[in-house]
């Protein structure tokens, strides 16, 4: 019986690509996602307070995991799960996407629905147990740099400011106990971090009789507010008191004076986070693993030595 791939003359084969390639036809999307059992749609998710897409630094991460599923044909579509729980387990139920990748922190019944659909996922900044797959930062480390840079520029009174409301998330306490051991490692006194309004915490410097001569602030949407607060007590920032904080996203340059920051590997975040997750597509049964990502310095003018 001759071979089914050679009973098409080459000449008839040319042919018919070149009648296909003349009318424009294209594969139906349907009926290849039937025959491979693909979407080629992949989940982002998050539980901001505010919006399907979050800001700040997990919005550049998001720029940068579109670019790179789109080299593999595949397409993110955003969700906003807080108060959807229930919405998201019927989507999941109905196959609509063939993986997922969230962002930050879920309530236990979110991973229970993404455990019990048996969607591929990979979590981002995020505390989970060994059975999850998770591309994480060393904040430790990061919060040792940006205090090694004030202790190394001669401060010694450092205060810590976690904004007024901080999130239920790891970072906090991290960045928190890191600045504390810091300080008592480097023989000093660490002030009790600080969580409340701005004006409330510039209003205690002020009063304190030794004040602080710089300020690790948790992130940079707090810092910015520190700024302004600091410019209404006409206190000048790095002459009286120097600013440094988290996160080298907007608006940390557009600022006066721009800030000194810890940065996120927000590309390498996302390469490793797309790449983890297609792995996973592919190869259900591979056991999940943890990649911890390195943070680094951005020196700006927000940070001096300290007055005398």
């Amino acid at each position: 019986m001759p071979d089914r791939a050679t009973t098409i003359k080459e000449e008839t084969r040319l042919r018919i690509l070149r009648v296909v390639e003349e009318m424009g036809y294209r594969a139906s999307w349907r009926g290849q996602m039937l025959v491979k059992r693909r979407t080629q749609t992949i989940a982002v998710v998050n539980a901001a307070p505010l919006g399907a897409v979050p800001r700040g630094v997990y919005w550049e991460i998001v720029n940068h995991v579109e670019a790179q599923l789109s080299k593999f044909d595949y397409c993110p579509t955003f969700f906003h799960v807080k108060d959807h729980e229930e919405r998201f387990d019927r989507i999941l139920g109905d196959a609509r996407f063939d993986g997922c990748l969230s962002l930050g922190l879920f309530s236990p019944k979110i991973l229970d629905i993404l455990r019990r659909n048996e969607v591929p996922t990979v979590l981002v900044n995020a505390e989970a147990d060994s059975t999850w797959t998770c591309v994480n930062v060393d904040d430790e480390n990061g919060t040792r740099t940006v205090m090694q840079h004030l202790l190394s520029l001669g401060h010694k009174r450092i205060a810590c400011n976690l904004g007024e409301t901080p999130p239920a998330h790891f970072s906090v306490s991290i960045r928190a106990g890191t600045y504390q051991q810091c300080m008592r490692e480097a023989g000093l006194i660490p002030e009790e971090p600080f969580v409340g309004p701005v004006d409330q915490f510039v209003e205690q410097m002020i009063a304190n009789p030794i004040r602080p001569t710089a300020v690790l602030d948790y992130e940079h949407w707090s810092a910015v507010r520190l700024l302004q607060e600091l410019w209404r007590k006409g206190i000048r920032v790095p002459d009286d008191i120097s600013v440094a904080t988290f996160n080298d996203t907007y608006p940390v340059t557009e600022v006066i004076p721009p800030l000194t920051t810890v940065g996120l590997p927000t590309k390498q975040i996302a390469e490793d986070a797309v790449r983890l997750l297609l792995e996973r597509i592919e190869q259900p049964q591979k056991p999940p693993e943890t990649v911890v990502l390195q943070e680094s310095l951005v020196v700006r003018e927000s940070t001096a030595s300290p007055k005398g």
